[in-house]
């Protein structure tokens, strides 16, 4: 029998679109068999996405010399494209206002400054994605388009991991987002520390170009440097501190550096410094400890109404007024905040003593069940938790009696360090060297004072060349 039509397929627009033409061969056709238009396909590899309505619709209406689309795949899906994740606030300085425990609210401690250590990661990349597989007509699979990879930023303190993947910190200091690039600070300068930054705390060296209002904090782990002078603040450094004024602390302010401490004058404050003090004008009603030398410039310079300690020397022109003879001590060796560390120290040994007591008797409870094979689950979960906390607390214990017996050395050493006056030791001067003690009850002139044979001796000032060395400094 004479075929009616021929069926022809056509695929297109990339394997995802198929459609069918039915062409007669005769002057009539009769009918058309949905069998003839599946044949059709399945000849021509169609197998995914045949729109079999379309398929009945063309035996149905008899649709001839057409074009007619009956199957269409699944487009493969976009990639998503990688890009950098950062782990800090690209938007910069936003006060971060944080609970202490009791849930108050510090609002000087804005914590403005984004610190970073040495090695921690700041950006990463996120890869891209492969978009979602499609399918063509004849079933293939297409696969899916993956996204542009994303960019690591440049910048300043920082390097890249091995991996490729990765920026992480070069240097200690603060991180900072500009023109879409990543900077790590080693210096943090600000015009003046006051409502408008808050409280400073800085991984590395702080420059304030202004003042420090009072009530207010700078932290540094290396050095801080001020331009004026200081009132009722908190100041402690890593490093060095250099105040270009001086100390007016209303017996409130506390300086404390690891390294030197250069200022103008210090009055009413605890001022302490692991290395050199060095003042220029006068020390007044205050309390100042150095590990190395503390030494006031000036001609005229002064100390009064203080406790100076040093475990070097001391060198000043002029101790106490003779209109107001207050008492003024100078001190090689008696360092106050030993003092004060070996007292906190025995409290602590003295709470872990107790807390050591407290578990070793809830062991011993515990210890008896576990002889008779009688601890629960929970009690075998204590029982191991309290053996971990006995040896964290022993650890603490050792620990802490080592800093005890270190601290009772370096009070109990004899000192060889001289105390140099290069003008008057006026009376209510007290000299303390090592253990021994002397009051100066008449004034003494261009003198220096020395521990011999555990007694201090008094001699003529000599000036020595590291004593000039400083006067001489900038």
């Amino acid at each position: 029998m004479e075929k009616e039509y021929k069926v022809d397929v056509s695929i297109t627009q990339g394997g995802l679109v198929a459609s069918i033409k039915v062409t007669p061969l005769t002057e009539e056709v009769s009918s058309i068999n949905m069998s003839d238009l599946h044949e059709a396909l399945q000849e021509a590899g169609v197998s995914f996405g045949i729109w079999s309505d379309v398929l009945y619709q063309i035996a149905e209406d008899k649709t001839l010399n057409k074009w007619v689309t009956v199957a269409k795949g699944e487009q493969a899906g976009e990639g998503k494209d990688g890009y950098v994740l950062c782990h800090f606030n690209k938007d910069g300085l936003k006060a971060k206002l944080k609970e202490d425990q009791r849930g108050r609210v510090n609002i000087k401690d804005m914590n403005l400054i984004q610190n970073v250590t040495a090695g921690d990661v700041l950006c990463e990349l996120v890869p891209p994605e492969t978009g979602k597989s499609g399918t063509t007509v004849k079933g293939e699979e297409i696969v899916g388009k993956i996204g542009a990879p994303g960019k690591l930023p440049s910048g300043k303190g920082i390097e890249t991991s091995p991996d490729g993947n990765k920026i992480v910190a070069a240097i200690d200091g603060m991180v900072v987002w500009s023109d879409s690039e990543v900077t790590v600070e080693p210096v943090y300068m600000v015009d003046k520390v006051d409502s408008s930054t808050g409280n400073v705390r800085f991984n590395g060296s702080v420059v304030v170009n202004g003042e420090v209002g009072d009530g207010y904090e700078v932290h540094a782990q290396e050095d801080v440097t001020v331009a004026m002078s200081v009132g009722r603040v908190i100041i402690t450094a890593g490093g060095n501190i250099r105040i270009a004024g001086g100390i007016l602390g209303q017996e409130k302010a506390q300086v404390t550096a690891q390294g030197s401490l250069h200022v103008k004058f210090i009055q009413d404050a605890q001022v302490r410094a692991r290395k050199e003090i060095v003042v220029e004008d006068y020390i007044r009603n205050s309390e100042v400890t150095s590990g190395g030398p503390i030494v006031v410039k000036s001609p005229q310079g002064w100390i009064s109404g203080s406790s100076v300690s040093s475990e070097a020397w001391v060198y000043c022109h002029t101790i106490g007024h003779v209109a107001n003879p207050v008492s003024t001590r100078l001190i090689i060796g008696h360092n106050p905040a030993l003092l004060h560390e070996r007292e906190l120290s025995k409290k602590d040994l003295t709470e872990r003593i107790g807390d050591f007591l407290k578990l070793q008797a809830s062991l011993g409870k515990l210890r008896i069940l576990k002889t008779k094979g009688a601890l629960t689950k929970q009690q075998e979960d204590l029982y191991t938790k309290i053996l971990d906390a006995i040896e964290t607390v022993k650890h603490n214990l050792y620990s802490i009696d080592s800093r005890i017996h270190n601290l009772t050395e370096k009070i109990n050493a004899v000192f060889s360090g001289n105390i140099y006056i290069d003008g008057v030791a006026n009376e209510g001067t007290i000299i303390m060297i090592g253990k021994a003690i002397r009051e100066v009850e008449e004034s003494r002139v261009k003198t220096q004072f020395s521990l011999r044979n555990n007694e201090i001796v008094e001699t003529e000032f000599v000036m020595l060349p590291e004593i000039k060395e400083f006067l001489e400094s900038e």
